[in-house]
């Protein structure tokens, strides 16, 4: 009889993505992405722009003011602004939101993505109509691990560990041997 009884720690500190430039596995890790296969390399923040925005009423003229700018690489101090009612020019200081660049598919696949670059992440297959994932190799063999297992023991009852947050279809036992079929089939790309 197979006993899992690990914690079912906490795997994100990397994940294994598709590479936006050459289409292989990448790595992401805290926010850079780099591709051993055609050594690209960014970094999250590089990719950051601002927005700045303006909802006011008009000082000459009462009637309100709503102007947008974007793809600022600094937030701006101040922007000029001309009321559409008046057209007089008004310098004011901006809301400011932050942004990233977005990798953007072809279309929206439903994949599962990494949180800095929104790509797709490498290990993931369809098992009975649920996409089953894994945020790298060692996750991957987590899940492996906590399917193959007869008994499931919780160690720590009062932890919401990686395995009790695991989707109902990879703890359903009648899923079993697809689970591993799928497991297998990630483990080979």
């Amino acid at each position: 009889m197979k006993r899992y009884t690990k914690s079912g720690r906490y795997y994100k500190n990397y994940y294994l993505v598709e590479c936006p430039q050459c289409h292989k596995p990448a790595n992401v890790e805290k926010g850079i992405l780099s591709c051993p296969n055609c050594m690209l390399l960014k970094n999250a923040d590089d990719d950051i722009s601002y927005k700045a925005y303006v909802k006011r009423f008009c000082p000459y003229c009462g009637k309100e003011i709503y102007a947008e700018q974007s793809g600022f690489k600094t937030p701006p101090k101040e922007i000029s602004v001309t009321c559409s009612h008046c057209q007089e020019a008004i310098e004011y200081s901006p809301n400011i939101e932050s942004y990233r660049k977005i990798y953007s598919l072809p279309q929206d696949t439903g994949l599962k993505k990494d949180p800095y670059f929104c790509l797709p992440l490498w290990l993931q297959t369809e098992v009975k109509g649920n996409i089953f994932w894994a945020c790298n190799r060692e996750h991957l063999q987590e899940i492996k691990e906590y399917v193959e297992s007869d008994l499931r023991e919780r160690l720590w009852p009062y932890l919401m560990t990686m395995t009790a947050k695991l989707p109902a279809f990879i703890k359903d036992a009648k899923n079993r041997e697809d689970i591993i079929k799928g497991i297998n089939r990630l483990e080979k790309k």
